[in-house]
């Protein structure tokens, strides 16, 4: 059995399988944090078994288990299984996420440690693979008060700019675009959001950034760049920020401004100001699903102040891509003003 331990923003991470498949993407995936561990902090445990067919999962449900939902869908990068099938089950202090065919997590909340089992791990993506122990680390992180968004993440000066969007909005467009011209990235996806003395704080969640073929025409950086630091993935081409911009990394700021993008067939660009409650409405499904009602409503709670401490725009993103910096950067200065203001006023 091979293991690993990082340090995830002072929470401690240990990763362990006997299946270099299963223990070297995650490695990878957890490559930009420090392998320090924090004294008197509990490490969250996980552990990945791959199986050759799904009856060597062990029966794990019990008595108390109750079922809280069911999808299928078709998959992609399974070269053994065309559809998948998911199901959700909830038992005091536990969570089993079913994935059939595929495999099942097992998430213990009150010992902070997940089973993980995949079957035929080789049929599957590398990405598809990473996806159960993103699963199940964003569930035992929300336990201690670190949330996600499905957006992207950056940082200028100490100040912190938030673009959710699901694919196809020019999420990631728009991060490359302010990446290139200083910003600094926390992550491309997944950032982690987190309060400590009472303000709240965006925390760094660096990893690959996937980015669509259409998108890399407006790049120049990117016109002559091979398959060995541009590759293709499994959805999109996908790149590591250090191979094209030097110094581009930040690990935490004050998150000041969220910005949702909209793409438009127009040559300029611009924003609106956005509404508190149409932008939590907004912001709301780009979070991961949550059944546990405690978990939900401080999840709530901790998005709505979030929105609420924030200044709010719609980008209508036209054709000027490299021209964003040049709309963005006032507005998240003014924020920055608008701020100390509020500060001194009270």
């Amino acid at each position: 059995m091979q293991c690993f331990e990082v340090s995830i923003h002072n929470n401690n991470i240990k990763v362990s399988s006997s299946s270099p498949l299963l223990f070297e993407p995650i490695q990878k995936f957890l490559r930009y944090f420090t392998q320090n561990e924090r004294e008197g902090n509990q490490v969250l445990d996980f552990t990945f078994y791959a199986v050759s067919r799904r009856e060597q999962i062990p029966k794990v449900l019990s008595s108390q288990a109750k079922e809280v939902i069911s999808r299928s869908g078709t998959t992609r990068g399974d070269a053994k299984r065309s559809t998948w099938n998911y199901t959700l089950y909830m038992e005091p202090q536990k969570t089993i996420a079913d994935y059939h065919d595929q495999g099942l997590i097992v998430i213990d909340f009150a010992s902070e440690t997940a089973q993980i089992y995949v079957v035929e791990p080789e049929a599957m993506h590398e990405d598809v693979r990473v996806s159960y122990f993103h699963y199940a680390l964003i569930e035992l992180l929300k336990r201690r008060g670190f949330y996600t968004l499905h957006a992207t993440a950056l940082e200028k000066n100490g100040l912190g700019i938030l673009i959710p969007g699901c694919s196809g909005r020019g999420k990631t467009t728009a991060f490359v675009s302010l990446l290139r011209s200083g910003y600094r990235c926390l992550s491309d996806d997944h950032p982690l959001l987190h309060e400590i003395h009472g303000e709240l704080e965006l925390l760094a969640f660096e990893e690959k950034v996937d980015i669509l073929e259409s998108s890399l025409k407006f790049f120049p950086e990117f016109h002559n760049a091979g398959k060995d630091i541009l590759p293709d993935g499994l959805w999109k081409r996908f790149f590591y920020i250090e191979d094209f911009y030097k110094d581009g990394f930040a690990m935490s700021c004050q998150p000041r401004m969220l910005v949702f993008p909209q793409v438009v067939d127009s040559p300029k660009s611009w924003v609106e100001p956005l509404g508190k409650s149409r932008a939590l409405e907004e912001l709301l499904p780009e979070t991961m699903d949550v059944f546990d009602k405690t978990i939900a409503k401080l999840e709530f709670s901790f998005l709505s102040r979030l929105v609420n401490q924030l200044d709010c725009y719609q980008l209508y993103f036209g054709h000027d891509v490299l021209e964003l910096p040049n709309l963005i950067t006032p507005l998240l200065e003014k924020s920055s003003v608008n701020c100390e203001s509020k500060v001194l006023s009270t």
